[in-house]
């Protein structure tokens, strides 16, 4: 059996967001990157209310909304250690999501991380091998109402072992 490798690439915002964007489970269920800083601290996506993506009720799968949720975290934090030269291992763990309202129109989901979160992460990873954060975030219709709440759990791991106290 032949051993995967992980590219220690650096992906450019732009074409992150192009992959992202035709990703097949993400161009099917109609959820796009619209907007991310060059730094990928920031990052907006959205839920275009499709036929592809509506149910029975007429109202935007609970699935769809999932899968708006799930991935954005884990990239977004591989990139930054990517970008500063340290790749690590980053996958959501967990994921906790309440659906408050019937989502029947566009969905804005904004994901964003703080210098604050990667310090965390960077002075905990010095010490041990993973890292475990919660993030929370609201997936929100265009009147402006929280249709779901989510909490990501976010596991961070340096299987390498990369000296980090050069940070």
């Amino acid at each position: 059996m032949s051993k995967v490798k992980i590219a220690n690439r650096k992906y450019s915002s732009k074409l992150l967001r192009k992959v992202m964007n035709f990703f097949p489970p993400l161009l099917v269920n109609r959820i796009k990157i619209v907007e991310n800083d060059s730094d990928f601290m920031n990052l907006k996506v959205e839920v275009k209310y499709s036929w592809l993506n509506k149910n029975l009720q007429k109202s935007i799968f609970g699935g769809t909304i999932f899968s708006a949720i799930d991935p954005y975290y884990a990239v977004m934090y591989w990139q930054i250690f990517s970008t500063k030269g340290i790749p690590m291992e980053v996958w959501i763990k967990k994921v906790e999501i309440r659906y408050r309202k019937a989502a029947t129109s566009n969905l804005k989901i904004a994901f964003s991380l703080t210098e604050n979160d990667i310090k965390n992460a960077i002075a905990s990873l010095k010490s041990d091998v993973k890292y475990e954060v919660w993030h929370d975030v609201n997936a929100i219709d265009e009147s402006q109402e929280v249709c779901t709440e989510a909490r990501v759990l976010v596991h961070i791991r340096n299987t390498k072992k990369h000296d980090l106290n050069i940070f």
